[in-house]
């Protein structure tokens, strides 16, 4: 039976005003080189700010580019609210070269301090593995609009689905699709909190954990689960 775990959020410092990120001991180097500067990013999200969903995928982007996503597109669109109406619903940062670190700071600015719109957020194809999945756990603790999280062919594993799955049953209501797909280190370890999760979840309805790592039998139990359930699509 899985307990509820503490909560997460003291376990890390939230952002403030000005962006003074602080990272976890376990990151705790230096973040952005002093003379580090994406200008073709930079001229790009001056041109998208106004955009409701915005897709940056297959751009490259690194750790250091996520302080400029931060600063020019997510805040902006959240102090600017209520001038044009205009905030940011969906974000698409797949197929880059974001890790652990990255994540930290991406999920400290969608807290709800922060007054966040975000709904959608697309992360596949980068290099997040269970420290990032913990930090996003940590957002979808309190998190109020996120819907959709995707997060295929990353480096997750079962420890990061023990998280995940925790806070999803006991804390978050609002996660309607989660994609794992493609996450290798993903076992039948993992087995029992997926089947709690799909149990006690009643607001996931689409759920995809195909190509990973799971045996025949745990993808029948996943199956089997799913059946029970009314409103529900998954790919195992």
């Amino acid at each position: 039976m899985l307990k509820r775990i503490d909560s997460l959020s003291s376990r890390s410092q939230s952002v403030s005003s000005e962006f003074n990120f602080i990272t976890p001991t376990s990151i705790n180097k230096k973040f952005i080189s002093e003379i580090y500067n994406n200008k073709k990013l930079e001229e790009e999200l001056a041109l998208i700010k106004s955009q409701t969903c915005i897709d940056l995928s297959y751009w490259n982007l690194i750790d250091h580019d996520i302080f400029m996503i931060i600063k020019q597109i997510i805040t902006y669109k959240q102090s600017s609210n209520l001038i044009n109406n205009s905030t940011l619903k969906c974000l698409d940062l797949s197929y880059n070269h974001i890790s652990d670190r990255g994540i930290y700071f991406l999920s400290q600015v969608l807290l709800p301090i922060h007054y966040s719109s975000l709904e959608i957020l697309f992360l596949n194809k980068n290099g997040i593995s269970n420290d990032g999945i913990h930090y996003l756990s940590e957002m979808l603790q309190t998190n109020q609009t996120l819907t959709e999280l995707w997060l295929s062919d990353n480096e997750i594993g079962d420890e990061g689905i023990k998280q995940l799955a925790n806070i999803l049953i006991n804390y978050n209501r609002k996660l309607k699709v989660l994609v794992l797909s493609f996450n290798i280190f993903i076992t039948d370890r993992s087995i029992n909190y997926l089947l709690k999760m799909l149990e006690h979840n009643q607001i996931l309805e689409k759920f995809s954990i195909n190509n990973c790592n799971l045996s025949e039998t745990s993808k029948m139990k996943l199956q089997e689960k799913a059946n029970g359930k009314k409103i529900f699509e998954i790919e195992v």
